[in-house]
């Protein structure tokens, strides 16, 4: 009797390879006539070819990452003093009665701006937050305190309020959306002058160096569970974008990390380091 394995037989596997060539298509190739016609389709659809789809479909599924991977509720300070990720404030507010302490140092090689900030929750849909911040170097600069406030109007709806004592600078106002524990935020906003010849705002697009900011923005933060106790976080407050890691080292206390690319206000990579302490 003949106990030779067919699947092992040269000739089988010859006629397979006839019988399947994709089998045997190079890498990124196709092979199959349905492949041409659906990739020639494609083409002529986005007026581009499959291959350059590819930075789109990463880009596409970071965010459904966002969106579908369990995370933690996020109970730290932002930039401005709210509880939320990185630069946007979240949808969540701190417990009735709690309280959060944060320090970052956000700079360049030559230059760096530190700040101070706390945020405590008054009720369980509100908190306050004010933050004082100060740059490095004689001559700079100094800033005068800012004042926020957030209201949790229903478990996906959120208002907040960004008020910079600081002269030159713009109010921000905006209503925030999305994913309740700060998944996936999306806000829009308006910056308001009192009068009329403040040029900059904690949030909202340059056109260029030279001009002031614009009146209205749009502004989305996300976050990502990387494993228990570190989160991969995603924002844009209309000219800064930032992607940073925070890291809770207990339940008090957590680091941050985050990198800024160059925008139109500030032509180099930044970076922030920071730490948030529970109380």
């Amino acid at each position: 009797m003949n106990t030779t394995n067919k699947y092992d037989n040269a000739d089988y596997k010859s006629n397979a390879s006839r019988r399947y060539p994709r089998n045997n298509a190079p890498a990124g190739r196709f092979s199959d006539s349905r492949d041409v016609i659906f990739s020639e389709g494609i083409t002529a659809i986005l007026g581009c070819r499959v291959a350059e789809l590819r930075p789109i479909k990463t880009f596409f599924l970071l965010l459904a990452c966002f969106f579908f991977f369990p995370t933690c509720v996020s109970g730290d300070a932002c930039l401005v003093g709210l509880s939320g990720t990185m630069l946007v404030p979240g949808l969540d507010v701190l417990p009735q009665g709690a309280a959060r302490a944060a320090a970052h140092l956000v700079g360049t090689d030559g230059e760096s701006e530190g700040s101070f900030k706390g945020v405590f929750a008054f009720t369980d849909d509100s908190e306050i937050a004010i933050m004082k911040r100060f740059v490095s170097g004689h001559g700079k600069l100094q800033y005068d305190p800012v004042f926020s406030a957030k209201y949790k109007v229903r478990p996906n709806t959120a208002v907040a309020a960004v008020i910079d004592t600081t002269e030159g600078y713009k109010d921000s106002f905006m209503l925030l959306t999305g994913t309740p524990g700060n998944r996936v935020v999306l806000g829009v906003g308006a910056n308001m002058a009192l009068d009329g010849t403040e040029k900059y705002a904690h949030f909202g697009r340059y056109p260029d160096s030279s001009s002031a900011v614009e009146p209205l923005f749009f502004i989305f933060g996300a976050s990502l569970n990387i494993d228990p106790d570190t989160l991969l976080t995603m924002d844009y407050a209309g000219n800064d974008f930032v992607i940073g890691l925070r890291h809770h080292i207990d339940e008090s206390m957590a680091l941050d990390f985050g990198y800024y690319p160059p925008d139109r206000l500030i032509q180099e990579s930044r970076y922030c380091l920071g730490a948030n302490f529970g109380f």
